[in-house]
C-alpha cells in the first residue's frame, strides 16, 4: 500500500538536494534535483507529444527518473562507476519501488519504450541546457557541455526521427556555439 507521507517526504527532499556536477563546477546556488526533474518532465512531455507518443507516460517516467536521489543524494558519476552500474541500479530500483514505481523505473533504465528513450534524451538535454546557461554566467562547465552534447547526439540516434533531431541539433548549436572561448 502506498505510504503518501513517505512519498511526500522523499519527493520534497529533492528540492533541497543540489546537483553535484554544478557544485563541483563551483556554481553558486546550483540547480536542485527537483528543478532538474521538472525541466526533464516538461521537455519529455513536449517531445513525446510532438512525436505522437504518450506525453503523460513520458512525464511520469521523467518524474521518477531521479527519485532514488531523495535517499542517495545526487552522487557523482565516478562513485556510481566505482560501485558498478548493476549494483547502483539495484539500489535505485529498491528506493523507487518503495514509491510504487518499480515497473516504470525498469522501463526507463532499460529504455523499453519510445517514451523511456525520450526521457533519457530529455535528461541529458536538460543537463546540457543548464550547463550552457551556467557557462554563459562564467562557470567552467565547458567539459560538461561537450560531454552532454555527445550523449544527447548518441541518444537522438535511437529516436530515429530526423525532424526532431534537426530541431534539437539547432538548439544544441546555439547552446554550444561559443566553445572556442578558451575556457579552462
Amino acid at each position: 500500500m502506498l505510504n503518501l507521507w513517505r512519498l511526500l517526504k522523499l519527493v520534497d527532499s529533492l528540492s533541497g538536494i543540489p546537483r553535484i556536477g554544478w557544485v563541483n563546477a563551483g556554481v553558486k546556488n546550483p540547480e536542485t534535483v527537483a528543478e532538474h526533474t521538472l525541466l526533464v518532465s516538461y521537455i519529455a512531455a513536449s517531445l513525446a507529444k510532438s512525436m505522437g507518443f504518450d506525453a503523460g507516460k513520458a512525464s511520469l517516467l521523467a518524474l521518477i527518473h531521479d527519485a532514488a536521489e531523495s535517499v542517495t543524494g545526487n552522487v557523482a558519476r565516478v562513485v556510481r562507476d566505482r560501485m558498478g552500474l548493476s549494483q547502483w541500479r539495484m539500489i535505485e530500483a529498491s528506493i523507487v519501488g518503495e514509491l510504487g514505481f518499480s515497473n516504470e523505473f525498469d522501463e526507463y533504465v532499460n529504455l523499453k519504450s519510445p517514451e523511456a528513450i525520450i526521457v533519457a534524451v530529455s535528461d541529458k538535454l536538460a543537463t546540457l541546457i543548464r550547463a550552457c546557461q551556467y557557462r554563459e554566467l562564467g562557470y567552467g562547465t565547458l567539459t560538461l557541455v561537450e560531454n552532454y552534447l555527445n550523449e544527447v547526439k548518441g541518444l537522438l540516434s535511437k529516436l530515429n526521427n530526423s525532424e526532431l533531431s534537426e530541431l534539437i541539433n539547432d538548439a544544441l548549436i546555439k547552446c554550444s556555439g561559443n566553445q572556442g572561448s578558451g575556457e579552462a
